[in-house]
């Protein structure tokens, strides 16, 4: 029976633009959600135009091939308060006041509301059973409609297919159920999700956690020894937006566009896989020393550093390969990379922007991401940079002792 070793807890260092990246998508799903806010910015004398909102809701209707809507769009401009200029896509220029920046929570309520509607109808439609799952993962996440229903609805699509993706939508949105209301989430389980992506190591990371916590040790050892034979490691990073993005296609306005992405990114940045902790827990420190788990962390921590489509999986490689000794040539050329790729990131310039320019760059990423996966497509953000890996890791360093030095200075200089 193999040994109980306490998990090991060490911060993770995401890049960049998954920080940026949240946080853009959650202001921006709070301004989508800007009808349950006290403080609503659109003037009664607008809001009180119910035929110019309801004939602004046709701005949200997929154009035919050659349609303009510039007209629809230009009457639901007219709903926008007047007070400096925010390009807000979808709407040209909108007129914001000093000290209120966020652009999007001035596009009336009913025209989100009207948004999330159409693109959740459309993506339930689909022949896709994807694209399904990730609708009613989404809309239970925003707390829009039946969550108890839509989890439910989830977890029969997801236990009658032999799709993998479709059975990890699942999972992730059964986790915030207990065995006690688990409903039709009871028809799941890892191993199943183990059995259809058996050369993916991320379902085997999690059946092996699951056992962790359950205690049963031995079965964590073999669930580790599959996830060790596996070739790849596919976290899903951007797989709820570029699902959305597939539904959407080429026809969607781009104020739908925008709302419809930002509230797949945000359903997206509360996907928190265990896989890494796992891998980190049981390849720790003491792993050089015990004979039975050291080969499944040397091919773990392969395919964490090399094979992985994450970049925090990279940093786990590395940390386990640190543990089992690892080269110091092999381990800084590691460590740079990583170092590199915080300090790159992937989106630039992400801050209160909702321009049409913004959206264009996060419909390029999201495709990155779906086609390349996260890693590297952010190492071809680094090809492209013309700087060297190496120049980057020099900077983030450079960058990561000031910030330190200025944290302890706050630090010394707080009263006792």
């Amino acid at each position: 029976m193999a040994a109980h070793h306490p998990p090991l807890r060490r911060p993770v260092r995401w890049p960049r633009w998954v920080v940026a990246a949240a946080a853009a998508t959650l202001l921006l799903w709070a301004g989508w959600r800007g009808a349950e806010r006290e403080h609503a910015p659109v003037p009664p004398a607008a809001a009180s135009r119910s035929g110019v909102v309801a004939e602004s809701l046709s701005l949200f209707a997929f154009a035919s091939a050659g349609a303009s809507a510039t007209p629809v769009m230009a009457r639901a401009a007219a709903l926008l308060p007047e007070a400096a200029p925010s390009d807000t896509c979808g709407f040209d220029s909108v007129d914001l006041a000093s000290d209120d920046p966020e652009g999007l929570q001035y596009v009336p309520p009913a025209l989100r509301h009207a948004a999330f509607e159409q693109v959740d109808a459309l993506m339930l439609a689909s022949d896709d059973a994807q694209v399904r799952a990730a609708a009613l993962l989404i809309g239970a996440q925003a707390r829009h409609g039946d969550t108890r229903g839509r989890i439910d609805r989830l977890a029969r699509l997801a236990a009658g297919s032999q799709d993998p993706i479709v059975y990890a939508i699942a999972l992730e949105g059964c986790k915030a159920w207990t065995a006690g209301d688990a409903g039709a989430c009871a028809l799941l389980s890892r191993a199943q999700w183990a059995r259809l992506d058996h050369d993916n190591a991320l379902p085997w990371l999690e059946l092996a956690a699951e056992a962790r916590q359950q205690q049963a040790f031995d079965a964590e050892a073999e669930a580790m020894q599959r996830a060790a034979l596996a070739r790849r490691i596919d976290a899903h990073a951007g797989l709820l937006p570029a699902l959305v993005d597939r539904a959407l296609g080429s026809q969607a306005p781009p104020l739908q566009r925008m709302l419809a992405l930002s509230a797949g990114w945000s359903a997206q940045a509360g996907w928190i896989a265990s896989h890494a902790n796992q891998a980190h827990a049981y390849c720790g420190a003491d792993a050089v020393a015990d004979r039975e788990r050291r080969p499944s962390c040397e091919a773990l921590a392969e395919t964490l550093a090399l094979r992985s489509t994450s970049v925090s999986d990279l940093g786990v490689g590395l940390a386990i390969g640190r543990n089992l000794g690892w080269a110091s040539e092999r381990l800084e050329a590691l460590q740079q990379e990583q170092d590199a790729l915080s300090e790159a990131g992937g989106f630039q310039a992400i801050g209160f922007d909702f321009s049409c320019e913004f959206m264009e760059r996060m419909q390029a990423w999201t495709r990155q991401l779906a086609a390349r996966g996260e890693l590297q497509a952010m190492r071809d953000v680094l090809a492209r940079s013309g700087r060297s890996v190496e120049q980057w890791s020099v900077q983030y360093r450079r960058n990561f002792a000031v910030a330190t030095a200025a944290a302890e200075a706050a630090t010394a200089a707080a009263p006792p």
